[in-house]
């Protein structure tokens, strides 16, 4: 990682270990938000304006947090794991976004769904790896980091746009029959009227 960038995440992290019980998951939450949505820009065909309507516009089918998890994993940009934490972490920010006050990392749902964080705890120190508060942040930067350069690799592999069919013209085979090796349809003219038969 550059220097510029683990002082940016340590200045993050900083920040995030200070924030409230509500303050943290939302702001942990809106990083990962912002690495997938940059994930995607990374993947998607470089069209600016299809792009844009579909992840950042007004109503745009991939402009929530949920949205873009679902397709980030559907398209192989991130893993199992890297679903399954976002996911929890998803569950618990709605926790605390969606209640009206004492939410805190004592609600027996809250502390049961920062249990169930698969991120690996750091052995030694002076960490409470059993409080629901240290899980969350746990898991937060560790799906940070694995995220943090993920667009930068994803570009490598962005999507082009390409011709699925080399060839949809219409053809009068009496006089310029389709390249060789070309599949195609036939149609013969139908006579109209007392004629036909």
């Amino acid at each position: 990682m550059l220097l510029e960038h683990a002082e940016d995440l340590s200045a993050f992290l900083s920040e995030l270990q200070q924030e409230t019980d509500r303050g943290l998951p939302l702001v942990g939450a809106a990083l990962i938000d912002e690495k997938l949505l940059r994930t995607l820009e990374a993947f998607f065909v470089k069209s600016g304006k299809c792009s844009e309507r579909l992840l950042t516009s007004g109503n745009a089918p991939l402009s929530t947090f949920s949205a873009r998890t679902e397709a980030c994993y559907a398209l192989g940009l991130i893993d199992d794991f890297e679903y399954s934490e976002i996911a929890l972490i998803r569950k618990i920010r709605n926790e605390f976004a969606h209640s009206k006050h004492g939410t805190s990392f004592a609600n027996n749902r809250i502390s049961g769904l920062c249990t169930s964080l698969k991120s690996p705890l750091p052995d030694g120190g002076t960490y409470d790896t059993n409080s629901a508060r240290f899980r969350l942040i746990n898991a937060i930067l560790c799906v940070v980091l694995r995220l943090y350069y993920r667009p930068e690799w994803v570009e490598k592999e962005r999507r082009e746009p390409k011709k699925w069919v080399p060839d949809s013209r219409w053809y009068d085979t009496n006089k310029n029959p389709p390249p060789e090796g070309a599949g195609f349809i036939g149609l013969h003219p139908v006579k109209v009227g007392k004629d036909a038969t």
